[in-house]
């Protein structure tokens, strides 16, 4: 198995920074206009209602699938604060998540250590700097989130050429 997306690059403080501050919004805009082609099949969009605000925040994130279910982690850099869509899900379990073209509205729950173990490789294969922030921190919160009932919208991109497709959609211009 490969080192994962970025390897051990991720794992110090300037790139902590780098990959929050610049890379995340460039991430987000190529995943929204390719519909996610553009990142790589483990990548998903993660839209959270800010705990203090009430607005939505969204991070590219790291998953994994597992039957039904997304899995997807948040390791603490030593040198920084627990993520801010962490401490959203916490407040508000529920989450949208962009997965290629599809929108998917999701109920989240954090796992207990026990349950962490079974994912745990398989997160560190996505991305090896999980393990060493982990192993500098101690923290590391691993959440499943589970689709909602029948909540999931097709992105469709509009063309004159193109008939307008049926069922649910959202138009992107």
């Amino acid at each position: 198995r490969g080192s994962g997306v970025g390897g051990s690059l991720g794992a110090s403080p300037p790139a902590v920074w780098a990959i929050r501050n610049l890379v995340a919004p460039v991430h987000r805009r190529i995943y929204r206009l390719t519909r996610g082609r553009a990142m790589g099949r483990n990548v998903l969009l993660l839209s959270t209602q800010g705990r203090k605000t009430g607005k939505a925040h969204t991070n590219p994130v790291f998953f994994l699938r597992d039957s039904g279910l997304f899995v997807i982690c948040n390791v603490r850099p030593f040198s920084e604060r627990i993520n801010p869509w962490v401490l959203n899900l916490r407040a508000n379990p529920t989450a949208t998540v962009q997965v290629g073209g599809d929108l998917i509205t999701c109920d989240a729950r954090e796992l207990h250590e026990g349950e962490v173990d079974r994912y745990w490789p398989r997160l560190v294969g996505l991305w090896r700097a999980y393990r060493e922030h982990y192993e500098r921190s101690g923290d590391r919160t691993i959440f499943v989130l589970n689709l909602a009932a029948e909540t999931v919208f097709r992105i469709v991109f509009f063309s004159p050429r193109i008939a307008p497709n049926t069922g649910n959609a959202i138009r992107m211009v």
